[in-house]
């Protein structure tokens, strides 16, 4: 064995320390890694959804309210994605499509990157040619999630077919939100411009703290700012809205709203928006996403201080 370049017992009885809670871990992390799988077997027998964002968002928001001392909160959420990411791919075989059509190349690697941070890197991924291709691979099941640009709640959409209008929420298998990208915010990131969103045709379920997606299709001679107010009368709180002005139909235009909360087509307010936007209106609920946890800065445990490394002996 070669001569360690440093006299410090302290520092060897703390990488004894350290190697014996790596073995710990690692055994806890294979022993948590076996248990998931059995859930995924009685998911299968049950036909229960195996990916569910709701009950991972839950867990994230449990863990983070919990002391993390130097460990920051990003690398939390980091590590725990990885798991979830990885023992997913060996539940189900699952796979990640990512649109990067028409985008510039910065925002391309960002999307990648975004769904690289959420869904680990066990998770094959690949990139589709537009977002429509994106949307028929879920359709198809060549892929279990799509990744697309987040809505532009700008007062009119650039695209001639937005992807939100392939949704196909009329049909037998509608597609929906299930995630917002980035899954955490953190205050200090200033060029945080880059959002997507998750679409599967796994169902949306509540988490006591997410924001909803509608679609709407009503009559063109209706406002942004009106179907606003008809939202709020309905008692619903919008947070963005996406209009498409450049539709096939002149006498109708669609729209897509973020509003805060968890709502389905059966909820009240969502009749009540329908009604008041009149005969040939169509609303439909598109999912949603767990509100992403806002990252608290990095403090120090207990006011201790960091060990100082030992100077090596000339």
């Amino acid at each position: 064995m070669s001569q360690k370049p440093y006299n410090s017992p302290q520092l060897d009885e703390i990488r004894k320390k350290i190697d014996a809670l790596d073995t710990r871990l690692h055994e806890t992390l294979v022993e948590r890694a076996e248990l998931v799988l059995k859930i995924g077997e009685e998911k299968r027998k049950n036909n229960i959804e195996i990916v569910q964002p709701a009950r991972e968002a839950r867990m994230i928001r449990r863990l983070l309210s919990k002391e993390t001392g130097v460990l920051p909160q990003m690398a939390v959420v980091r590590i725990w994605r990885e798991l979830v990411g990885a023992v997913s791919l060996l539940q189900t075989g699952l796979h990640v499509t990512v649109s990067c059509a028409d985008k510039a190349a910065v925002e391309t690697t960002a999307y990648w990157d975004l769904a690289r941070d959420y869904f680990g890197s066990c998770l094959p991924m690949n990139k589709s040619v537009s977002c429509l291709a994106a949307l028929k691979a879920v359709r198809e099941e060549q892929a279990t999630f799509a990744v697309l640009p987040y809505p532009n709640h700008e007062p009119a959409c650039e695209e001639d077919n937005p992807w939100w209008e392939n949704l196909e929420l009329d049909g037998a298998h509608p597609l929906r939100v299930i995630v917002r990208l980035p899954h955490g915010d953190d205050p200090e990131d200033k060029n945080q411009s880059v959002k997507a969103v998750v679409v599967a045709k796994t169902g949306f379920d509540v988490s006591d703290d997410d924001h909803s997606f509608i679609f709407l299709q009503c009559d063109a001679a209706f406002s942004r700012a009106k179907i606003i107010s008809f939202s709020e009368e309905a008692g619903l709180k919008p947070v963005g809205l996406s209009s498409n002005q450049k539709s096939l139909d002149p006498a109708m235009r669609k729209h897509f709203m973020e509003i805060e909360g968890f709502f389905e087509d059966k909820d009240k307010a969502i009749k009540k928006l329908q009604d008041a936007l009149g005969d040939g209106a169509k609303v439909y609920c598109a999912g949603g996403f767990p509100v992403p946890p806002i990252y608290s800065k990095t403090v120090r445990a207990r006011n201790e201080k960091l060990l100082t490394a030992p100077k090596e002996k000339s």
